[in-house]
């Protein structure tokens, strides 16, 4: 049974302005500071992504408590050099509700957005009525070009 009830999502982008030098050393200090810092908060199965002009980042919470996100936003923004900015998506796995934040040197801002039981008005792609005698699954294959080399 898992006992994390919560998930961190995090991408940090870098500036254009910063050489590929000043990329490597902000990314390896970045990673470093960041690892520290959720571990501080309670973290668990931590798991950083470089991607070149970015750095992805997950990591678990046994509970989604808005303190602990809203201190790694403060610690974070006081940890980040110029040039790099930084998101989290913070989501109880109940999806009552998901909370992002948006972080730069110095300064961090919070958004709570609720994560609806039911499909927006007009959404009628997403109510499907079971076909009878079958399982009320569809599968659904995408077309691609002859020649293409997939299977």
């Amino acid at each position: 049974m898992d006992k994390n009830r919560s998930e961190v999502f995090g991408q940090f982008s870098y500036d254009e302005s910063l050489t590929y030098e000043e990329l490597l050393d902000v990314e390896s200090t970045l990673i470093a500071d960041l690892e520290a810092l959720l571990l501080r908060a309670g973290a668990t199965h931590l798991d950083f992504t470089p991607l070149g002009d970015a750095l992805m980042c997950q990591c678990a919470f046994e509970a989604h408590k808005l303190y602990v996100y809203r201190k790694i936003a403060q610690e974070a923004a006081a940890l980040l050099p110029r040039g790099v900015t930084g998101r989290l998506l913070c989501l109880d796995k109940s999806l009552a509700a998901l909370h992002v934040y948006w972080i730069q040197a110095g300064q961090w801002q919070e958004e709570e957005r609720p994560v609806p039981e039911a499909p927006p008005p007009g959404a009628e792609n997403l109510a499907r009525a079971a076909r009878p005698g079958g399982n009320g699954r569809r599968r659904v294959t995408a077309a691609r070009p002859r020649g293409s080399g997939l299977m």
